[in-house]
């Protein structure tokens, strides 16, 4: 059956009845992610995303990471090691271009659409934009209560990258083509999610949002984010001294620590 915007969103919000031990107990799942530099850009969408709750919830998690983060509204971004984009609705290829050029410098960019929530006419603005500035494909969003699996049990989104790990989604996804990039998290066979290098940078492109999630205090969203924050950590190569002893170690060895993540 469809569920509403506004029905995710209390779905996610109800998921976790533990959300104040979870928030606390990331910065000891992820300790030497904890008080890094100042190097984290999260970009606010503005009031026009239909995801305005996502950016709060990365809010939320990165602080219980003790990870230092400045949020900021996209003017565009100044340049940072990692830059964070929830709840995204961009339609202007103007306002990505100096992402891009983040990107070929070598940031690492997290970008999580909010498409799924468009409209039609919204939708093809959007996925042409990401067409023109990333390179990729985005399809038609699928209801993930429409799939005959998903009335037999609760949807799950399957991450295998940076941790594997399954989070339970209530309402739409954005599939995306793999052209020039890696998969990274499926919706039964479906691709809804990639990382793609970019010049000397990194994309890593969420067609599931994970940000409400992260405002419930998801543990396992709060995992995939930990270690996310872990591989940017890894990805630098003045830091890969800090990845071999500790978190990066518990979710990377043998891809950040052992050659790099990207």
């Amino acid at each position: 059956m469809p569920i509403s915007r506004r029905g995710f969103l209390g779905c996610a919000a109800g998921a976790s009845a533990v959300g104040a031990a979870v928030a606390t107990g990331l910065r000891r799942l992820f300790p030497d992610v904890a008080r890094q530099p100042a190097g984290c850009l999260l970009i606010d969408p503005g009031p026009a995303s239909p995801l305005r709750e996502s950016v709060a919830g990365y809010a939320v998690a990165l602080s219980s990471l003790d990870i230092s983060y400045q949020q900021t509204s996209f003017q565009p971004p100044a340049p940072a090691r990692a830059i964070i984009m929830p709840g995204a609705i961009d339609t202007d290829h103007s306002a990505l271009a100096g992402l891009s050029e983040h990107l070929m410098s070598g940031s690492i960019v997290l970008y999580e659409t909010g498409a799924a929530f468009f409209g039609p006419e919204d939708f093809d603005i959007h996925k042409r934009v990401i067409r023109s500035v990333f390179g990729l494909s985005l399809h038609r969003p699928v209801r993930l209560w429409d799939s005959a699996e998903s009335l037999k049990q609760s949807p799950y989104i399957d991450y295998h990258w940076p941790v594997v790990t399954k989070v339970r989604d209530f309402s739409c996804v954005v599939p995306v083509g793999l052209e020039g990039g890696d998969a990274i998290a499926w919706f039964q066979k479906v691709p809804v999610a990639l990382k793609r290098r970019i010049g000397k940078g990194t994309l890593v492109f969420l067609g599931s949002p994970l940000g409400p999630h992260l405002l419930s205090a998801d543990r396992e969203a709060g995992n995939w984010l930990g270690a996310f924050c872990s591989s940017c950590c890894a990805a630098s190569p003045s830091r890969i001294d800090q990845c071999t002893s500790s978190a990066c170690v518990r979710f990377l060895l043998g891809t950040a620590c052992g050659g790099g993540p990207f």
